[in-house]
């Protein structure tokens, strides 16, 4: 993946429509599976580990009905599935029947990298409501990318991977984004500069395309089955259908 040449414009990224999709063939059916009590003192959304996929995945990691959701942090369609998603799929993962794996996905690039390793800074508790705070607000940050000039751009082809990515996030406002969420400015440059994690997000991108055939977002799997399905609505009835009730 060539980091360097994968810059677009924000207008061109929210006028960009969801394009996840699949074979939903082999997606499970079956009768109304049974829930299961969460740790004592906890709910199963409080249960977030990081997978060897390099997602964060929420939930019984022993469910039945296992969701598997690749996203790009600047995709309009994956902002819309978690805005529209969030509370009732907490409620369906806290019943124990379905765990949620979110899988980073670079689909459009340089631009979803510092989104991607602010939303990852805190570890693995803060992955999701960091994510859905940054889908929420999405148009607003995403929109700032225009302040990125043509002599930012020049320079940027002579920058290393984690200077473009600070670049960025200085740019669209997403260091400020997170300060007011309990990450300090020193903890949010640091994050935004770690080579490793840039790099195991690409990593991570090129093996979704690889072994899952992912080619845009929001792309969702379900226990091994890829579903042709974009919305919520379209998500939550495979989930319906496979025992989530």
């Amino acid at each position: 993946m060539r980091i360097k040449s994968l810059f677009i414009t924000a207008a061109a990224a929210l006028a960009l429509a969801a394009c996840g999709s699949g074979d939903s063939a082999g997606a499970p059916k079956g009768e109304s599976i049974a829930k299961v009590a969460a740790p004592a003192g906890k709910a199963w959304t409080d249960v977030v580990t990081k997978t060897e996929a390099g997602g964060y995945k929420m939930g019984n990691p022993d469910a039945k009905l296992q969701l598997v959701e690749y996203g790009a942090i600047t995709c309009p369609g994956c902002a819309q599935f978690s805005v529209q998603s969030t509370e009732e799929l907490n409620e369906i993962v806290n019943t124990g029947v379905v765990a949620m794996e979110f899988r980073p996905y670079l689909v459009h690039g340089v631009q979803d990298i510092p989104g991607f390793l602010l939303a990852a800074c805190s570890g693995p508790d803060a992955f999701f409501p960091l994510t859905e705070a940054l889908y929420a607000d999405q148009q607003t940050w995403l929109s700032k990318i225009s302040t990125v000039t043509e002599a930012d751009q020049q320079a940027m082809q002579k920058m290393t991977p984690a200077e473009i990515s600070t670049l960025l996030g200085t740019k669209m406002g997403l260091i400020d984004f997170v300060k007011s969420r309990g990450i300090s400015e020193d903890q949010a440059k640091s994050c935004l500069a770690d080579k490793g994690a840039i790099d195991a997000l690409i990593a991570a991108t090129e093996k979704g395309t690889k072994d899952d055939g992912v080619s845009g977002t929001p792309f969702f799997i379900l226990n091994g089955a890829k579903l042709d399905a974009s919305s919520w609505n379209q998500v939550k009835g495979k989930l319906v259908e496979a025992g989530a009730r």
